[in-house]
């Protein structure tokens, strides 16, 4: 009945939107976070070197965790999500073209605290906008098509850095987010100050 129903009335809207987000975040999240070192290293930087790069890249995920408390409550997070996922785009790209030290580690790091506040928004809300008779079954089957497209990456981004190098790379995960960003845009509901029940309606 909750999976009839999640295919219905309102919910079948949220549900679609749910669906495609889930598909293609996963993508923009984990890809940076997997492929950093690799790119690192097609762009000629050691593989010692490549470490000490992304230690300090990878302190914007706690900062990020830390940032997205006071802001998913305080912004709508259906905008918040659109937003970040933008940001993402646009450093990613940066953290693509980037060749000199400081802008590869700046924009990496601004990237991950990004990215975790959209991780972070992206697991309220996807538990908000159904009741709670079915949200473990909508917000479950949308969330195995990112462990789907996580398995994917490799076998689509690596051949691409091998074939067109960084940018390319970037390049499509920042048209992939965009994607995410037109989806929760026009299909996902408001959510934040309203009650479950309202949301629910």
């Amino acid at each position: 009945m909750t999976l009839t129903e999640s295919f219905s009335g309102i919910y079948a809207k949220r549900t679609i939107m749910l669906l495609i987000f889930q598909f293609f975040q996963s993508v923009g999240f984990y890809g940076f976070g997997s492929l950093a070192p690799l790119i690192l290293a097609a762009k000629g930087i050691t593989v010692v070197n490549t470490l000490a790069y992304t230690a300090p890249i990878a302190l914007g995920y706690p900062l990020g965790s830390w940032l997205s408390v006071p802001l998913v409550e305080r912004m709508e997070r259906k905008w918040l999500i659109v937003g970040t996922a933008l940001l993402m785009a646009l450093f990613g790209l940066l953290f693509g073209f980037a060749t000199s030290v400081p802008l590869i580690i700046a924009s990496g790091f601004v990237l991950t605290v990004v990215s975790q506040v959209f991780s972070n928004s992206a697991h309220i809300y996807q538990a908000e906008i159904f009741p709670t008779r079915m949200r473990g079954t909508a917000a479950g089957i949308a969330y195995s098509l990112s462990r789907i497209s996580s398995g994917l990456l490799p076998f689509v981004a690596l051949p691409l850095l091998q074939a067109s190098g960084p940018v390319a790379v970037f390049a499509a995960c920042a048209v992939i987010l965009g994607i995410v960003s037109l989806d929760v845009g026009l299909l996902g509901p408001r959510t934040t100050g309203q009650s479950l029940e309202n949301i629910a309606h």
